[in-house]
């Protein structure tokens, strides 16, 4: 096998026959993973067709093409157009109504949509047959703008060291939040205090959500 991904929770490797192997670095279960991809997949929406999922490990289709976050770092001057379609990727989402079987995560508000709760640049991949959404670990179901609040913060908050890449941070999340609407806002609070918890954030990100909160609590007297 050949390692082709390392992220801050699992590996990936190809198994050269058109399918990956996603292996967590933690006792972790993807069975309820492989259950949602499935449905998402059969419900027409794009994620990586899935082939077994047990234990750590999950099996599923290779997709070819770059992430959305890579193809930024190439061709800066679309991300305009990459950020209005991270919010309609997410839209589409909310508008599913969520399986029975699919439970709120801890700290989610209830609602009937699903919930990627980790979508952002680098969990798209622009394949030639279209933008594949990848890296269901978090899902929950819930309210929309609670989604569209979550991913808020991550764009807002992560770690970037160049300031022309600080400057295209601020346009896309602009736009995206632009293109979500006021549904981020009755959120935002509730998802950057789950996401300050989270253990795979970096004390810098840390840093930055509280900042944000005391921003938004400011502005909301």
């Amino acid at each position: 096998m050949e390692l082709i991904a390392h992220g801050r929770a699992a590996d990936v490797y190809d198994l050269g026959d058109g399918t990956v192997l996603r292996r967590y670095r933690t006792a972790r279960h993807v069975e309820h993973e492989a259950r949602l991809m499935q449905w998402l997949h059969d419900s027409g929406y794009p994620v990586p067709r899935v082939d077994r999922g047990e234990g750590p490990d999950l099996v599923m289709e290779r997709v070819e093409g770059p992430t959305m976050l890579a193809d930024l770092g190439r061709r800066p001057w679309g991300l305009l157009t990459q950020a209005r379609l991270l919010a309609d990727l997410q839209h589409a989402l909310g508008e599913l109504t969520a399986p029975d079987w699919l439970l709120c995560s801890n700290g989610v508000p209830d609602g009937s949509s699903v919930l990627h709760l980790d979508l952002h640049p680098d969990n798209v991949i622009l394949s030639p047959r279209g933008p594949v959404v990848i890296d269901w670990t978090n899902a929950s179901r819930g309210p929309e703008g609670y989604d569209a609040a979550m991913s808020y913060v991550l764009l807002s908050t992560s770690e970037v060291s160049r300031w022309d890449q600080r400057l295209g941070r601020i346009l896309f999340v602009r736009r995206f939040a632009r293109r979500r609407g006021v549904m981020i806002d009755e959120h935002v609070e509730a998802a950057a205090r789950k996401r300050i918890v989270d253990p795979n954030v970096t004390g810098r990100e840390r840093k930055a959500i509280q900042a944000l909160l005391d921003r938004h609590r400011r502005r909301h007297r």
